[in-house]
This record gives structure tokens, sequence and C-alpha cells, in this order.
């Protein structure tokens, strides 16, 4: 892989991303708004469970930060199908750039708008909401960084392994919305059925919602929650590496079906 070229793909696909933010900026307000109509049920089952000071906002502002993330994943699905659409692809398999400069490049700007966002959600959510982690916020930085760079290889793998650009939005949307809901960011794990909470653990959002969970209403640091971010990096590489043994730049593609 060579830097140079992943940095001019990364510096492009930036490029992009910059001149039209809106689906970014949306990306950050839906969850906000819908935010406050949920935290007086979250509140009372938080309290219920033992959490007397609990607002309710712990539950619901990383939840939705969580799932909204997932959603953003249609993002680097874009970046790789928008080339075909417009014709551009071709342009990249006859660049020196390899499969790995490629994915490199878009991937970074992917993590960036990943990072960005989760981070935008959880700092307003602190402040219209008064979500307030009673523990480490490197401890918390350090779950967000990790679960961006899953969802971000978790992309990766999608455009990897379909053929158009509508079949890896449906994948990511709907595998997107069930590995959330499954991982507790709609709802406490705890509250779900036996089955459905030995099931959960299959997603990477059930890691990174126990560390939020830990660390706002328990007071964790990062000793506590070392367990979860380990498995949130093993998502990730996992994810990784079913993509690079996966993608080729000469793969056939439709961006618009």
């Amino acid at each position: 892989m060579s830097p140079s070229r992943s940095a001019a793909v990364l510096r492009t696909n930036l490029l992009l991303q910059v001149r039209d933010p809106m689906v970014h900026l949306l990306m950050v307000a839906v969850p906000l708004v819908i935010i406050p109509f949920l935290i007086p049920a979250a509140k009372a089952q938080l309290q219920a469970e033992g959490y007397l000071h609990a607002t309710g906002a712990e539950q619901v502002v990383p939840g939705f930060a969580v799932l909204f993330s997932f959603l953003s994943v249609q993002q680097i699905i874009m970046m790789f199908f928008h080339e075909y659409a417009w014709g551009t692809w071709d342009r990249l398999r006859a660049s020196p750039a390899t499969a790995a400069d490629v994915l490199a490049g878009k991937a970074g700007v992917a993590y960036a708008v990943q990072l960005l966002q989760l981070t935008a959600v959880l700092a307003l959510g602190s402040l219209l909401y008064g979500y307030r982690p009673a523990g480490s916020l490197p401890a918390l930085a350090l779950v967000v960084a990790l679960f961006a760079a899953a969802l971000c290889c978790f992309g990766l793998m999608i455009v990897a392994f379909c053929a158009s650009m509508d079949l890896a939005l449906a994948v990511s949307n709907l595998v997107g919305m069930l590995m959330a809901g499954l991982g507790g960011a709609l709802g406490p794990v705890e509250s779900f059925p036996d089955w459905a909470r030995t099931i959960s653990r299959i997603s990477p959002a059930y890691w990174a919602m126990d560390a939020v969970r830990r660390i706002s209403l328990q007071g964790a640091g990062i000793g506590a929650v070392g367990l979860q971010l380990a498995v949130l990096a093993g998502f990730g590489a996992a994810f990784l590496a079913v993509a690079l043994v996966r993608f080729r730049v000469d793969d056939s593609k439709t961006g618009d079906g």
C-alpha cells in the first residue's frame, strides 16, 4: 500500500463530503430531535433497575448515537458505488492505486465522518439533555473510536460482497438496524428475553452500549471496560480482514441498482 496514493484517494473523497454535508448534518440533528420523547420512559426503566439518580439520557443519548452510526454506514457504501455510477471507477483501475490504497483512502474519510457524528450526538446530547457520564471520559472516547472503526470496516465488507448499490444499502440498513436493536441501542439488553440476551453479543452495538452503560451509570474507567474495548477492536479487525480478502478493484459493480 502506498501512503501517497491512499492520501490522494482520501483527499478526493474528503472534498466530496465537505461540499455536500447535509446528510451528515441530518444524521446528527434527527436523533437529537427524537431523544427528548424517549428520555422519560428510559428514566423510569433505569430507576427501576436501581439507578436512582439516572435521568434517562444515559440510555437514550448513546443509544441513538449508536443507532444513527449504523445508518451512516451507507455513506461509505455510496463513496464506492458513486464512482461506478459516475464512470470514474475505471480511472482508479487504470491508476497505480492498489485495492488496499482505495480501501484505505475511502475508509479514512468514512472513519472521520463516523467519529465526528458519534462525538457530535454525544456532545450535543450532553448540552441539550444533561447526558453526564459518571465515569472516565477517556474510556468513553476509546469506545467511540473503536466502535466507529468497527462500523467503517463493516461498510467496507458490505461493499466487497455486494454488486450493486441498492443491494449494499439494503443490507447495510437492515443488518445495521438489527444489530443496533439487538445490541441495546433502543432499550437496555437487560429488558430482553433470555434468548435475545444470549444472541445480543454477536452485535458490536452490544459491546459498545455495555461499555457506555458501565461508564455512564457505574462510573467505570478504562480498566473496567477493557473486555468491551478488546471485543470492539476484534470486530473491526474481523470485518476488515474479510473486506481485504474479498475486495477486488476490477470487480464488476453497478452504482445505480
